[in-house]
């Protein structure tokens, strides 16, 4: 255990830049535009009256502006503190607060951390294609800088070696970008409910916001194992493509994927929908998008008994859950494992 635990730390300290660094400084690139984008009034969700007129004025200062509405036009104003208020057509003026229902505001608190959720998971999207590269990379790196030599004259096994390789950037990769992605969104979500609130909107609290985001973070949390079952057969390829691969192993890994599906589209692709040799061929780039993890899910919020969206994440979780039941994901594993010991196996046998 302590030989396989030394592995994982060196194949860390290895690729510490793109399983590390590179998520943690894509999240404080975001959360410095989030920041800058609420503090100087770009984030005011199209209630700016700054986003109604082409004149450009200073920060701090009052703010008006006419907008064409179905009986007329409407004139919004912003106060000096962000404030802003609608006089419609027939002179009723009325705050943002006034003009938005408690209903309308339980489902801003419900849907607000599905929307900053999308721009949270750039960093696991970034780690998600860094990961590709690393895998194709991991054994045909070491065969390249000879350190392989070094590596193979310790007391550990060529498979200890690659499933190690698996854990470190596939397993500890992912789980650490949903982490930083999780952080990030309990930061863009907390500057989205305060940038509401500065734009005159009450109602819309933190807690259930976060309450809310706490859902989404179940549901990711929980899904991504489900995630790499499914994408284990595509990570396997890779690292038996890379303990082979004489050069250029991320495209002799990624390029059947995608080249055999095309081709095979401009042969004898005929338009059918239901093709299962098609459907068969792109089966693994499917699995890499996680498509059986969405496929037919149909829903990412429901309705309550008032009227008021909510997460499901009891029915997704059901999903998710259902989808283990599926041939495909059995066969799947029993593929990866297929490729794992094929690649333990090329590496024992090639050194360099």
């Amino acid at each position: 255990m302590n030989k396989f635990l030394t592995l994982i730390r060196r194949d860390l300290a290895d690729n510490r830049g793109a399983l590390i660094i590179t998520p943690v400084v894509i999240a404080a690139i975001l959360l410095v535009v989030t920041l800058v984008a609420s503090l100087t009034g770009h984030a005011r969700f199209g209630f700016d009256p700054g986003d109604f007129s082409s004149a450009r004025e200073a920060r701090g200062t009052s703010m008006s502006a006419e907008i064409e509405v179905g009986g007329g036009n409407a004139t919004v104003n912003r106060d000096a503190k962000g404030r802003v208020t609608v006089v419609g057509p027939n002179g009723e003026a009325r705050t943002l607060d006034e003009a938005i229902n408690k209903k309308t505001k339980e489902g801003i608190t419900a849907v607000l951390p599905i929307g900053t959720a999308i721009a949270s998971s750039l960093p696991l999207g970034i780690a998600l294609i860094a990961i590709l590269f690393l895998q194709a990379g991991a054994l045909h790196d070491e065969r390249k800088d000879r350190t392989i030599l070094f590596w193979k004259s310790m007391p550990v096994s060529d498979l200890e070696t690659v499933g190690a390789k698996l854990v470190s950037i596939v397993g500890i990769g992912l789980f650490f970008a949903l982490m930083v992605g999780i952080v990030l969104h309990l930061a863009i979500t907390t500057i989205a409910v305060l940038t509401l609130n500065q734009v005159g909107i009450t109602g819309v609290t933190l807690v259930p916001v976060l309450a809310n985001a706490v859902k989404v973070w179940i549901v990711v949390t929980v899904g991504l194992p489900f995630y790499i079952g499914w994408a284990m057969p595509v990570y396997g390829w890779f690292s038996m493509v890379s303990a082979w691969a004489p050069k250029m192993p991320f495209i002799a890994a990624f390029a059947p994927l995608v080249v055999v599906p095309l081709v095979y589209m401009a042969i004898a692709y005929r338009g059918n929908d239901d093709d299962k040799i098609l459907d068969a061929l792109w089966d693994p780039v499917g699995r890499l998008i996680g498509e059986p993890l969405y496929d037919n899910l149909g829903i990412v919020s429901i309705k309550n008994a008032k009227d008021v969206p909510e997460i499901p994440v009891n029915e997704i979780l059901a999903h998710l859950t259902q989808s283990l039941t599926q041939p495909m994901f059995w066969v799947g594993l029993v593929a990866s494992a297929g490729f794992i010991y094929a690649a333990s196996e090329i590496r024992r046998r090639r050194a360099l």
